[in-house]
């Protein structure tokens, strides 16, 4: 039998915690026990840490820890202890971290890291491909990159991109992608204020307490960057153009078009051959990104060969993007099997 292979987790949220109990339900049905350790989950103040593989009873005593509360953990907690020092023990990491927009996010050390050693990375964190994703998806590393729930998190318009065209020629990508604003929209078609619509989904969970990444169209321009490059056209997240934002004012219009019986949606359209946009679209019911309803997502692709292709699911929550991560996982570690 071949020796199993050692997985870290980084991020242990509200995804982290999900991403644990699906490899508790799932872990069986995919044998996943004899294939791998998972040598530690780590937080923001330290980790559990066993390098012979945490066991399915700390992996279930860790989901009832408080939030930073994993170094403490009795005989197996690090407080203080960063994921920077463990990556040399691992062959796969999967990082579920926040993504930290800066020119070079602390993240990214980590996944070149991996991947230079020869392990695998499977992510949810948008920032290090937002911002330099040429050398990561190159030839040297991409086949070990797994990346599918940065974008749409649930629905797999990445595998579609990456694999089920492989060989096609593609277009055009134009989405809906980001949830907390088709929800916000969606709310004040109703009838609602900006400021009503934006409390609403802070208190359900779909808008964080700055909700400017989402409707200043930061998040999109992230997602686009990281479409664009998939398709093999790298772009940086500042090259990407954001023409419109989602600001107080916006009631009337979307009043207007709603008399008309159009919409707004806030898109990312990225185009081969130019600079992806980020822009407020008015849509007409025969669009495809017309039943973006809510804080479901929607994507159209254009190829040269058919018709468009659409996608519509979820584009985020812990559960769907989690669900991702562990198809990843189980990509991740078939791609180091085989070698």
């Amino acid at each position: 039998m071949a020796p199993r292979l050692s997985v870290g987790i980084a991020g242990f949220g509200n995804v982290g915690r999900e991403f644990v109990r699906l490899l508790l339900e799932r872990g069986d049905q995919h044998g996943l026990w004899d294939r791998v350790n998972i040598v530690f989950i780590a937080d923001s103040k330290g980790v559990i840490l066993d390098e012979n593989g945490l066991g399915r009873e700390v992996l279930l005593e860790a989901l009832s820890l408080p939030r930073g509360g994993l170094g403490r953990y009795q005989g197996l907690g690090h407080e203080g202890l960063h994921v920077d020092e463990l990556l040399d023990r691992i062959d796969v990491l999967v990082d579920i971290t926040p993504s930290i927009y800066v020119e070079e996010p602390p993240q990214l050390k980590w996944l070149r890291r991996v991947l230079e050693g020869g392990g695998a990375v499977v992510t949810a964190d948008k920032a290090p491909l937002a911002m330099n994703c040429a050398p990561l998806l190159g030839p040297k590393w991409g086949k070990k990159l797994f990346y599918k729930a940065t974008v749409m998190a649930g629905t797999p318009l990445i595998d579609l991109l990456r694999y089920g065209l492989r060989g096609r020629r593609v277009k055009r990508v134009r989405g809906a992608l980001n949830g907390t604003s088709n929800y916000v929209l969606t709310l004040i078609e109703k009838g609602l204020s900006l400021a009503e619509a934006i409390s609403d989904a802070q208190r359900r969970g779909y808008a964080e307490p700055d909700t400017s990444i989402d409707l200043h169209g930061f998040d999109l321009a992230a997602k686009a960057a990281i479409v664009s490059c998939t398709l093999g056209s790298p772009v940086g997240l500042h090259e990407v153009h954001v023409e419109d934002r989602i600001e107080p004012g916006i009631e009337k219009r979307v009043k207007r078009l709603r008399g008309e019986g159009r919409r707004l949606r806030y898109i990312a359209d990225i185009c081969m051959g130019h600079k992806p946009v980020v822009r407020l679209a008015e849509l007409e019911p025969s669009d495809s990104l017309w039943n973006t309803t809510g804080v479901m997502n929607a994507a159209e692709v254009v190829t040269e060969e058919a018709e468009p292709i659409t996608l519509y699911g979820p584009g985020a929550g812990p559960r769907a993007t989690a669900s991702t991560l562990f198809s990843d996982l189980l990509l991740a570690i078939e791609e180091l099997e085989g070698e």
